[in-house]
């Protein structure tokens, strides 16, 4: 009987096959299935002071809350960066 192993490169190799689409859609998948911890250390934003929540919340004693629904044209990627130099400014101020 032979046994196969997949190593971690040929995972690589086998998601550098798919297209950008399929990648999307496999990782959308792969994150939902994480903590939210973990998902936030994937995004980077372990070390920002930022906390991600999804679904409806009271925000109690925080510097920073932001809501937005049914935005079009909201720029995600620029708001977490706002959000990250606004935290660096804050811990430089100190």
């Amino acid at each position: 009987m032979e046994v196969k192993y997949v190593t971690l490169d040929d995972v690589r190799r086998m998601l550098d096959g798919l297209s950008k689409e399929e990648k999307e859609s496999l990782l959308a998948e792969q994150m939902k299935k994480l903590s939210a911890e973990s998902r936030a250390q994937v995004l980077g934003l372990s070390e920002s002071g930022l906390t991600i929540i999804t679904g409806s919340f009271i925000s109690l004693n925080s510097d920073v809350t932001v809501n937005i629904q049914n935005a079009s044209g909201f720029e995600p990627e620029a708001l977490l960066n706002a959000l990250v130099q606004f935290r660096k400014s804050e811990r430089e101020s100190k």
